[in-house]
């Protein structure tokens, strides 16, 4: 049953709609039930998204119109020409839309498909496109201004509150995860639902923190700040997955010294209070580690010590910015950290997947058009405006055949129940009061569909697609033939976009989480190759952003998530870590150099095949042997050291430790 305040959303966007449409009415628009439609496409239960929606709809709109008065005009006479500039140009579109993952990229894609809609009803009348797009973007307008002005003004929901919950969940996945590594479990059940619900946090909310700018609640301001705190839990997460490593081989090695283990467990216990207090207490007990025997052993606790010291870090800053965040405390006394491990915003741009998608839009579009054209069939503008529609608004999905067709079973409800209205219902309604009335039932059902994420899409095809085919006007002018010629069209045009994404266009999650681990794994090997070191911190963004596009993706094909996360944090390290020997190389003596570039010729390889397959030995070897070249001198080469001891632990955790046998009197790693 739905819940008051879902009927409340539902009654607010039912009456912008209508308050929309009986302006455009007032006014002598063209079409405005236009305006109601636009109502039900920007209507969202967060003030914040709506607002932000509304207005990259206004601008897409305007530049989908201005597109169409450029085009039709100039190919009129060359329908042909004119159906493949309409194609490239919902194609070109939805192609930027599929690489950029913000709010923005509706914009984009409203941009390709407005052309075709204004465009293609226009070829029949092509001295008056400038007047029709005109009219559009007023009717559009109209919806926007209506349905964000109620949204905003008649008790709003704002989504700061919301991002606010989903920040502190964050907390307690973080401190399971941390307990569990610090424990030497880091593959435990537990650090693997922490981790798991981690990365998928972190990289969900992107949308919402962006949306934040939009927002009125006083979060409005903290955009910057929350996407700070977002940094922080990424830049986290390789951190976690190196120190559980490190403890569990110390533990295996029976190296876990008693000062080693004192830090551990005053680390965890500082982690599970919650408390910004005794950080720095609990750096200078850290720090004290760092005085370390250059054998094996004392390479990895010199590592571990370094990691725990990030981690104390991250979770002192994140804490003191969270705080302020959700609560209004004071912000942190020291500016936020800047340092190379923490993780800048990067986003997985899959070119190929995008011409893929645009493809797809752009054969269905043709496909229709051709049969436009060859039959002179009268409502084949519909069908071509439709079937851009569908291909464009589930083109970020890995297989958007289900929802097509769920908008294909939406349109056939929304014919059945516009026959019953315009010819056994609307015949009786003489104003606008009583249309208000006898639309509110359908309104309230539709706007509830909306305010619910499970039923959203259906929602507002329903909303968007009822409006239009309705074709209400200033008076009631409905015809039979009319109807079933349009209602036609429409189920064409979906079932056109339906036909061609199954054939060439339904790839599936398995298939996409395929490609974004084999993106992270190029991303290491071209790391590998390169001939000066990357940055640190755009490889943790852009590895742990496609990190937690994986996650979902395997978890509903019940395909290995754990240890594709597992595999993921591991080349994310190892990439890591070849950045630090890059930056390294050049100080080491030539014999080290030299087993440096065979490390790094070895890892590309690696990176370039298949990293699911155990390393070769060579790898093993190099990697050895760039450490005996560098372990009478360790004091000297104590960075070099310990990101070899990194590279190998990441790549040979199995293998017994390498074994040192020093020229000189041993350096401790201080």
């Amino acid at each position: 049953m739905p819940k008051p305040d879902e009927l409340l959303f539902a009654l607010k966007t039912f009456t912008g709609a209508m308050l929309a449409f009986y302006i455009s009415c007032w006014l002598g628009l063209d079409n405005p039930y236009w305006s109601m439609a636009t109502a039900f496409i920007v209507a969202n239960p967060y003030a914040g998204a709506m607002r932000s929606k509304a207005i990259y709809r206004f601008f897409g709109t305007l530049i989908g119109g201005t597109m169409a008065v450029i085009l039709v005009p100039m190919l009129v006479d060359a329908p042909v020409l004119l159906c493949i500039a309409m194609a490239l140009w919902v194609g070109f579109c939805l192609y930027i839309a599929l690489l950029d993952r913000s709010p923005r990229a509706y914009a984009f894609m409203l941009s390709g498909y407005t052309a075709a809609l204004i465009g293609f009803p226009s070829v029949t009348d092509p001295a008056h496109v400038f007047e029709t797009a005109l009219t559009r973007c007023e009717e559009i307008t109209l919806g926007i201004v209506c349905t964000t002005m109620i949204g905003t003004l008649i008790m709003p929901r704002s989504m700061g509150p919301v991002l606010a919950r989903r920040i502190t969940s964050w907390v307690k996945p973080g401190v399971d995860w941390a307990s569990a590594v610090l424990a030497g479990d880091g593959e435990s059940q537990l650090a693997r639902d922490a981790r798991r619900r981690l990365a998928f946090e972190a990289t969900d909310t992107a949308m919402m923190v962006s949306q934040l700018a939009y927002d009125i609640s006083h979060m409005q301001s903290a955009a910057r700040q929350v996407t700070r705190l977002r940094m922080y839990v990424i830049s986290l997460m390789p951190v976690l997955s190196s120190i559980g490593q490190r403890v569990a081989e110390l533990k295996q090695l029976g190296a876990l010294t008693p000062p080693v283990q004192s830090v551990l467990a005053k680390t965890d216990q500082w982690i599970k209070s919650g408390e910004t207090e005794g950080a720095d207490a609990l750096l200078h007990e850290i720090q004290k580690l760092d005085n370390e025997p250059p054998d094996w052993p004392g390479l990895l606790r010199a590592s571990l010590a370094l990691r725990l010291e990030e981690l104390v870090r991250i979770s002192h800053q994140s804490r003191q910015l969270r705080r302020h965040v959700t609560d209004g405390a004071p912000p942190p006394k020291n500016p936020a950290l800047e340092t190379e491990y923490i993780a800048i915003t990067q986003q997985n741009r899959d070119h190929k997947f995008a011409l893929y998608s645009a493809f797809s839009a752009m054969l269905s579009i043709l496909l229709v058009c051709a049969i436009w054209i060859e039959t002179a069939w009268t409502y084949g503008a519909g069908a071509a405006i439709m079937v851009g529609i569908a291909c464009s608004f589930f083109a970020a999905q890995d297989d958007p055949a289900p929802a097509i067709a769920q908008m294909l079973r939406n349109s056939s409800i929304v014919i059945i129940g516009i026959f019953i209205y315009s010819f056994a219902i609307l015949t009786k309604v003489v104003s606008f009061e009583e249309l208000y009335l006898v639309l509110l039932p359908c309104g309230l059902i539709i706007g509830v569909l909306i305010s619910r994420p499970a039923t959203f899409g259906s929602g507002m095809a329903l909303g968007a697609i009822g409006a239009t085919q309705f074709a209400l006007g200033n008076g009631y002018n409905t015809n039979l033939i009319k109807f079933a010629n349009s209602s036609f069209s429409l189920l064409i045009g979906i079932g056109s976009a339906l036909l061609i994404t199954r054939i060439i266009r339904s790839v599936g999650a398995a298939w996409s989480a395929e490609r974004l681990m084999r993106a992270n794994w190029r991303e290491v090997a071209a790391a590998a190759e390169a001939r000066t070191a990357p940055d640190r911190a755009m490889l943790t963004g852009i590895m742990m952003d496609r990190l937690g596009l994986i996650m979902p993706r395997l978890a509903a094909v019940a395909m290995g998530a754990d240890s594709a996360a597992a595999g993921a944090l591991r080349d994310l390290r190892v990439g890591l870590n070849i950045i630090g020997l890059h930056r390294e190389q050049w100080r080491l003596p030539p014999r080290a150099q030299a087993a440096a570039t065979r490390v790094f010729d070895n890892l590309a390889t690696y990176y370039r095949g298949d990293p699911r397959q155990p390393p070769a030995p060579e790898l093993a070897l190099a990697l050895d042997d760039c450490m005996v070249a560098l372990i009478d001198d360790a004091l000297a080469y104590r960075a070099a050291l310990m990101i070899l001891s990194g590279l190998r632990s990441a790549m040979f955790p199995d293998m017994a430790p390498p074994a040192f046998t020093l020229s000189s009197p041993a350096q401790a790693i201080s």
